[in-house]
């Protein structure tokens, strides 16, 4: 797997004006910054997935990720606000509230689901992220 990563705010960073296509939703727009970018290709499967995070200036995350495969392809976007003792998650036409323990009990089934199935790329990257925080 090929990967190439950007990201980080230095507080230089210009405001952005941004649309993340959603084939699952509302599209969202987002004013913001700029906090995360990353790019990978599964040398496997033959994806190649784009992934960007967005600060917004209300404060709000905005997150946009494009699966590509050939011609065909699929567009996500979510925006998320984070408060005292949970988050809310919305795709554009559903929104979900969790507590931060039943963020980390889902991710937990999710990576648990992905070990299952071959060549998981979600898994990798969430693994990957956690073992760097640990």
């Amino acid at each position: 797997m090929s990967k190439r990563m950007v990201g980080g705010h230095d507080g230089n960073d210009p405001i952005l004006n941004v649309n993340l296509p959603n084939d699952f939703g509302q599209d969202i727009d987002v004013t913001g910054h700029l906090i995360g970018e990353e790019m990978y290709f599964d040398d496997g499967t033959g994806m190649l997935t784009m992934e960007k995070l967005y600060r917004g200036e209300d404060g709000k995350l905005a997150y946009g990720i494009i699966s590509a495969i050939g011609h065909a392809r699929e567009r996500r976007a979510y925006r998320v606000e984070e408060r005292e003792e949970s988050c809310i998650v919305t795709n554009g036409s559903l929104s979900l509230e969790f507590s931060y323990d039943q963020l980390f009990e889902l991710l937990a089934v999710a990576m648990e689901s992905e070990k299952e199935s071959t060549g998981s790329q979600v898994s990798e990257q969430v693994r990957r992220r956690l073992a760097a925080n640990e």
